[in-house]
């Protein structure tokens, strides 16, 4: 089966959500992050990666049952 790409919003949402969740543990070694701030960042990270990986499926199961983005039949 071919693989297609995902569209460009999604795999936006993934990566700045991979982005917000790993980068400041890393930036907090160098600037001090309050705990509260930190935790927004992190946590809406996550929800950024989640949405867009059930976005993801959702695009998926769309083309596989051969509907667009518009709900029209190809």
């Amino acid at each position: 089966m071919r693989s297609e790409k995902l569209p460009r919003r999604i795999s936006v949402m993934i990566a700045v959500g991979l982005l917000m969740t790993t980068t400041p543990p890393l930036i907090n070694d160098w600037v001090h992050i309050p705990d509260f701030l930190r935790g927004v960042v992190i946590g809406v990270g996550f929800v950024l990666e989640i949405r867009g990986i059930i976005l993801a499926n959702k695009w998926r199961k769309a083309r596989v049952c051969g509907i667009d983005d518009n709900n029209e039949i190809l």
